[in-house]
């Protein structure tokens, strides 16, 4: 889903850069309220290992719990704050490892040992088959620790450069930045030119002010709509881009038209068109949890509206990137996806 084979191919070629993280001011210490270019990189790297939140370039109240959660994970003190030490374990969880391939190795083993996606180890080294050799050197990237890289909810977009439009500027209108921008359009220098069409990565759906989960989620969310699961959660062949993609929620055939209901109560955070989930609901439901309603029809909510469990939202359909009717129906706990049937009731 939007051109996750791109991104993540953008992605790993920032990993395996020798100047992944180049640090600016030597080390500057970040903690919450700061801004800059810095933030922006640090920001960057947390979305990178699985942490999603915007890239803006402002250490909010979100960048600070992807960090706790981040130390939380490489054993650090938990405060928040970025020092040196948490900048370096930081270097070291997204950089990689090179093996030598021996007897018996597959990439689905290499995949297992290092808890690491084949889709990225295959990335990462331009295989075109699973098929590797004895002393074959192979890098792995080391994505697992603050989780796989999921690009669900980012884009490519093209952009035709403007008058006065600067690297430093656009990062910062597209929350990413100037070293992710540079490595997608190939440039050596931050040199662009009025009129040049440039590729961009965009956030699409902002989940970074949701609610924290800070207790267990109970399994008592109710079904949005009745149909067949055409689509489970789960590694998939993508039935449009007919890539290898995972899926983070259960696509349900219904007629088009059929009621969509809340599958908890709770507030809704965006009611709208998403690019290639089409007219979608966002219900952010407390406790960290978010459901996501993609590709009706008809829109029946607004943004910042308190919903009941059972309310209708939506009217299904097939907006958005899609090849009939159905509600892709996805929960997330912070941020996350999670696989849906292990807290519908049945």
């Amino acid at each position: 889903m939007k051109c996750n084979h791109i991104i993540i191919a953008i992605l790993i070629t920032i990993l395996v850069s020798s100047s992944m993280v180049t640090v600016e001011a030597s080390y500057r210490v970040l903690q919450q309220g700061m801004e800059g270019r810095d933030i922006r990189e640090l920001q960057e790297n947390l979305v990178m290992l699985g942490h999603r939140i915007i890239i803006d370039g402002k250490f909010g109240p979100a960048t600070k719990r992807a960090v706790i959660q981040f130390q939380n994970k490489s054993k650090l003190p938990s405060d928040g704050i970025v020092g040196q030490s948490t900048w370096e374990s930081l270097k070291e969880a997204i950089s990689f490892d090179k093996y030598k391939v021996r007897s018996g190795d597959t990439l689905s083993a290499l995949a297992h040992t290092y808890d690491v996606p084949v889709t990225v180890i295959k990335e990462a080294n331009k295989l075109s088959s699973d098929t590797i050799k004895i002393d074959q050197e192979l890098i792995i990237p080391k994505t697992a620790l603050g989780g796989p890289i999921d690009t669900d909810f980012y884009e490519i977009v093209s952009y035709k450069v403007q008058r006065r439009d600067t690297l430093d500027k656009l990062a910062s209108r597209f929350h990413t930045t100037i070293r992710t921008i540079k490595k997608v359009n190939n440039l050596e220098t931050v040199h662009i030119r009025e009129g040049e069409i440039i590729k961009i990565p965009k956030l699409v759906i902002d989940l970074s002010n949701t609610s924290i989960n800070t207790t267990s989620v109970k399994k008592d969310f109710i079904w949005p709509v009745r149909g067949r699961i055409s689509s489970g959660y789960g590694w998939r062949v993508h039935p449009i881009l007919n890539k290898k993609h995972f899926h983070g929620g259960l696509d349900i055939a219904v007629k088009r038209g059929t009621s969509v209901k809340a599958a908890k109560s709770g507030v809704v955070l965006g009611s709208g068109w998403v690019s290639g989930f089409g007219k979608t609901v966002t219900i952010d439901h407390g406790n960290g949890v978010v459901t996501l309603y993609a590709h009706n029809s008809r829109l029946l909510v607004k943004q910042g509206q308190r919903v009941n469990q059972g309310q209708i939202i939506a009217k299904s359909g097939s907006t958005g990137r899609s090849t009939g009717p159905h509600v892709d129906f996805r929960i997330l706990i912070d941020n996350k996806p999670v696989n849906p049937l292990k807290y519908l009731n049945k």
